[in-house]
């Protein structure tokens, strides 16, 4: 399959496509996100709408997608802190490929278009997360130079069963 991908912030018209997308992200792999299928099956197509609007704050931040024949296929979310003294950190989030599309180093493509971004506004650490069952992530992001620094024990509960979450660093 030939896959000419499009990268592009994501605003209000996407909201429906995101909102198609991110469920079936939370169905295909519950373990890479803090939410769950049932709490975001519930929301309103108003509250995707919303999301996507108060997240995009000039001159990058807010949620990317990936299209291929301008079908949404995968997305991520570049944000930073608003504290003076965090200016120089971002964080990526909710890093998903579509399954049909995986294996083309689609996720490769949008992440090096991320760091890119980030780059270019000055922005010296990279921050992400990860839940420590979710270990196929790893090695993911240790081709970027991502290093662990830190893991939050128990930091997710879901029933009766605790997951670690991990944080890893890019130095830029």
């Amino acid at each position: 399959m030939t896959i000419n991908p499009l990268i592009k912030i994501l605003t209000a018209d996407d909201a429906p496509t995101y909102r198609k997308l991110r469920l079936q992200a939370l169905k295909n792999t519950p373990m890479a996100f803090m939410s769950t299928l049932e709490v975001e099956q519930k929301k309103p197509l108003s509250s995707f709408i919303y999301e996507i609007s108060v997240s995009i704050r000039p001159p990058l931040w807010g949620y990317y997608g990936i299209f291929s024949n301008q079908e949404l296929i995968g997305f991520c979310q570049i944000s930073k802190s608003f504290a003076a003294k965090q200016a120089h950190i971002a964080y990526l989030y909710n890093l998903y490929i579509n399954p049909d599309y995986q294996g083309n180093g689609l996720a490769k493509k949008l992440l090096t278009e991320m760091l890119k971004k980030i780059k270019s506004q000055h922005i010296e650490r990279v921050f992400i997360t990860y839940l420590a069952r979710n270990r196929c992530v790893r090695g993911f992001y240790d081709h970027f130079g991502f290093k662990q620094c830190g893991i939050k024990p128990k930091a997710i509960k879901e029933g009766d069963e605790y997951d670690d979450e991990v944080e890893m660093v890019l130095e830029l």
